[in-house]
């Protein structure tokens, strides 16, 4: 990581805010996209109800429950390392979502999921503070950060139904 004293070009502070804002874009994508595959997965998992519900709220669950101490973790060891991390977490997780061979195990790869996200999106943020120092290119980038998971929070559902019909249910994962 770089020294923050020492500035960044323009283009490495607008790839930082690319790959911080798809990496939330991600995680808050996942929070609406399974919604519109909950009878699809249930048709092709077995699962009742209680299964499905938890398939959706895992995930919310493991996310609330580790952010503070992911954000900890990116102060201790560095950001820029734990938000990778977090980043393969989160790939893992989502590829074991897609491959789940019943609901037990695509609930415990929500689980995952939810910690992988929980790794990236404190992280995220502590790297664009790094990248923008000025407070207000800061505050701008933060905006767009913050845009981009709203953008993608609503998109959810519309992505979501798109791929299930056009390939299935498992595809959402795999976004």
């Amino acid at each position: 990581m770089p020294n923050p004293a020492e500035p960044q070009s323009a283009l490495a502070k607008q790839l930082t805010l690319a790959a911080m804002s798809l990496g939330y874009g991600v995680v808050q994508l996942d929070v609406t996209i399974v919604n519109t595959a909950l009878n699809s997965i249930g048709s092709a998992l077995g699962g009742g109800v209680s299964e499905l519900q938890w398939v959706v709220s895992t995930y919310t669950i493991t996310f609330a429950a580790f952010i503070l101490t992911a954000g900890a973790l990116g102060d201790r060891l560095g950001a820029k390392k734990i938000f990778m991390a977090g980043f393969a977490v989160f790939t893992a997780a989502s590829l074991a979502c897609a491959l789940s061979p019943d609901a037990v195990i695509l609930i415990a790869a929500r689980a995952a999921q939810g910690v992988g996200a929980a790794i990236l999106v404190p992280n995220s943020l502590a790297l664009l503070n790094h990248a923008y120092p000025n407070d207000k290119q800061r505050g701008r980038a933060v905006a767009m950060w913050a845009a981009g998971a709203s953008l993608a929070l609503t998109a959810g559902p519309f992505v979501g139904g798109g791929l299930i019909a056009l390939v299935g249910w498992r595809s959402i994962f795999l976004v």
